[in-house]
């Protein structure tokens, strides 16, 4: 692969929460935005802003599953700001919306049972781990039934 789009990929992934800017990718790689475009396609089969959005909904599917983050908390961290947009975007993306989503997962949280399964530890830091966990006050309100 291409260091120029391998160095790319890695930037949306740990600028996830920020805007995409096509532009500043591609002078940061010294390539006109149609070339970049261009190339970007030819390496990885979609287009720029196609795999920041594919991202942003398995990153906000990892947050749902293994998480106490609301889907507004969770909607800010992968880099959304309209919660209808981000609703029918992941709804195309996994089938359903996100609240359903998490119901449908069991509200298993491997996280805090301290079983994740290993490609969960390089999902995100050990920093934002430990935002993540709740109180134990939260945790009681999630553990009560309706």
């Amino acid at each position: 692969m291409d260091r120029r789009i391998s160095w790319a990929m890695a930037e949306i992934q740990q600028r996830m929460s920020e805007p995409f800017d096509l532009h500043r990718y591609a002078a940061e790689v010294n390539l006109s935005t149609s070339r970049f475009s261009h190339l970007f396609r030819t390496e990885t089969g979609l287009s720029p802003l196609r795999y920041v959005r594919n991202q942003r909904m398995e990153r906000a599917r990892v947050l749902l599953e293994r998480t106490f983050l609301n889907v507004k908390e969770v909607m800010a961290r992968v880099g959304c700001n309209d919660p209808s947009h981000f609703a029918r975007d992941f709804r195309r993306y996994h089938g359903m919306p996100p609240r359903e989503w998490r119901a449908a997962v069991g509200g298993t949280h491997h996280e805090l049972l301290g079983d994740a399964p290993a490609e969960a530890a390089d999902e995100y830091s050990t920093e934002t781990r430990e935002q993540d966990r709740p109180t134990d006050s939260r945790r009681r309100q999630r553990t009560r039934g309706p």
